[in-house]
């Protein structure tokens, strides 16, 4: 249906009746109208010149003048433009209307053709979709700077000729024949696969908490009065024994619980002993028949080998009960490192092929790790693959004089030991540290108040 506008409906007040004929003193003037022409000729002579009639979609002949309204007799009263009623019911057809007598003509009217729905029976073809031109061939022709297409071209000038490198699999790599040349992707594979075993070995490492308040748990008054004691005590008075059975005495236990004072060999032995053996109890590791999973050499272990290399230590593993090919069964190994009047911790996984290294003064300890591959390599023989061993990016935190450093060493043990991150601690915790070291001793282990975690609430602290 086309758009339909009602005009505007005028009442008019009928005209006077005129007496007399009077003559117009001007004449009236009329719009000429171009649908004159679609009214019926009045003669035969009309009907045949068809010359006047309109054209669709042309001008007439005689253009209209401006768009004014005709002059109408009488005084025309308007009203509201109230349409009559009935008005909605009326079935109005758009297509009655004349065209429009313009340039476009009955284009602005298209007709278009009835709609007559698909039949049942009739399958719709879906419309193709569009294909994709094909590449020129110059694309093709291309040259791209591809170090592997060059290895390629210089492998292909080898006088036995191109030679396919794809070798089979075996459950053991065997080496390249002789006649045949390695993936050229044979490195870069390496790589991503120590890199992908990295990241799996993270992945199953515990994770290492940081305790959101105070990370180190006080000491109880009465303990307090204990180490008051054992400091006041005789000179060859034993105040506590290690779980080697090495007894510790004042002059001892006054290295560690001193300000600034400079821990001497037997404390760091007896304390790195005290938490193997609570790795071993919490791992139900203990038994008589046990292989350690869990072992901590002593001080003077790092400085033999670093001066007299691994001949100087390959019996210490194996008294331990840790060494050859067993090595790669065992779970942690912490070698106390000594350089310079400086302690350090080296922490070495065999089983998941890591090295750990943590130094309170911030050096990567490369050569610390070197020497210690050097005993791996002793060790294992043929099974020490230097490609599967990997260091890891270890951070501890880090000493505000010169003499804590052996603290730290103890520190960072004790929580690698019970999962704790090291950089939870600082310098402003090693006074209560230090005495807490000579309260474990005494107490003979990480059990009763000494507990890393509370029963309570189940947090881990130092």
């Amino acid at each position: 249906m086309g758009f339909f506008r009602w005009p505007r409906y005028k009442r008019r007040a009928s005209p006077a009746k005129p007496t007399e004929p009077t003559e117009p003193t001007e004449p009236t003037f009329k719009i000429p109208n171009p649908f004159e022409a679609l009214k019926p000729p009045s003669d035969a002579h009309d009907a045949l010149d068809n010359s006047q009639l309109p054209i669709p979609g042309a001008f007439p002949f005689t253009p209209p003048e401006s768009p004014t309204l005709v002059v109408s007799e009488g005084v025309a009263i308007e009203d509201e433009d109230v349409p009559p009623k009935g008005w909605e019911f009326m079935d109005i057809d758009a297509r009655a209307t004349p065209a429009l007598v313009t340039d476009l003509g009955i284009h602005l009217h298209p007709r278009l053709p009835p709609y007559t729905p698909p039949l049942p029976s009739a399958k719709r073809i879906p419309s193709p979709r569009p294909t994709e031109a094909p590449r020129p061939v110059e694309y093709d022709l291309m040259d791209i700077d591809d170090p592997w297409d060059q290895q390629a071209r210089q492998d292909a000038r080898i006088p036995h000729g191109p030679v396919s490198a794809v070798q089979l699999f075996y459950a053991h790599r065997r080496p390249v024949p002789a006649n045949r040349f390695p993936s050229w992707y044979e490195a870069e594979f390496e790589r991503r696969e120590r890199e992908r075993l990295a990241r799996e070995r993270d992945l199953q490492r515990p994770i290492r908490v940081i305790p959101p308040g105070q990370p180190v748990r006080l000491i109880s008054p009465e303990w307090l009065a204990k180490l008051q004691r054992a400091m006041q005590s005789a000179q060859g008075h034993a105040v506590a024994k290690s779980l080697a059975g090495d007894d510790l005495y004042q002059r001892d236990i006054v290295t560690c619980i001193r300000p600034e004072a400079w821990l001497n060999d037997e404390i760091i032995n007896a304390y790195l002993g005290l938490l193997v053996h609570y790795l071993r109890d919490s791992h139900g590791n203990l038994g008589p028949g046990d292989r350690p999973l869990f072992h901590a050499f002593n001080t003077f272990f790092y400085s033999n080998l670093r001066d007299k290399g691994y001949q100087a230590v390959q019996r210490w593993a194996k008294r331990a009960k840790i060494g050859g090919e067993g090595l790669l069964n065992v779970d942690t190994v912490f070698i106390p490192v000594h350089e310079k009047a400086h302690w350090t911790l080296m922490v070495i996984r065999p089983a998941e092929r890591t090295i750990e290294y943590f130094d309170s003064l911030g050096s990567a300890g490369l050569h610390q790790v070197k020497n210690a591959k050097q005993w791996l390599r002793g060790e294992l023989g043929s099974k020490y693959k230097d490609k599967e061993w990997s260091l890891l990016p270890s951070v501890s935190s880090q000493q505000d004089n010169g003499s804590d450093c052996g603290v730290f060493l103890l520190t960072n043990a004790k929580a690698i030991t019970v999962g704790v991150e090291p950089t939870a601690i600082g310098p402003c915790h090693i006074r209560l540290l230090r005495r807490k070291i000579v309260a474990e001793l005494i107490n003979g282990g990480l059990h009763g108040e000494f507990k890393p975690q509370d029963e309570a609430t189940g947090e881990v602290l130092l």
